[in-house]
């Protein structure tokens, strides 16, 4: 059974281990069964939209390599602002 959280389109969520210090904050752009589409800001240069799979406790992108296609518009925009600050 999966044991992943909850998540829905338009959260903010971390993506790799957050205690590696490597984690990136990453937009939910789709919800699927066994995986989720997520945005994010790669290197300060590029929004990238990738497949993000629960592993171990964590969100981690599902392919090792470049898999992503870029983003753009209204989409492109959101994850260039980054998720909101906290209160």
């Amino acid at each position: 059974m999966d044991n992943r959280p909850a998540v829905k389109e338009g959260e903010w969520i971390a993506v790799g281990k957050p205690q590696s210090g490597n984690a990136v904050s990453g937009l939910v752009m789709g919800v699927y069964s066994d995986y989720i589409d997520v945005g994010y800001y790669q290197n300060r240069a590029k929004a990238i939209k990738e497949e993000v799979v629960w592993v171990d406790g964590h969100w981690e992108f599902k392919y090792s390599g470049p898999n992503g296609s870029y983003l753009r518009g209204l989409e492109e925009a959101a994850v260039k602002r980054g998720p909101p600050p906290r209160p």
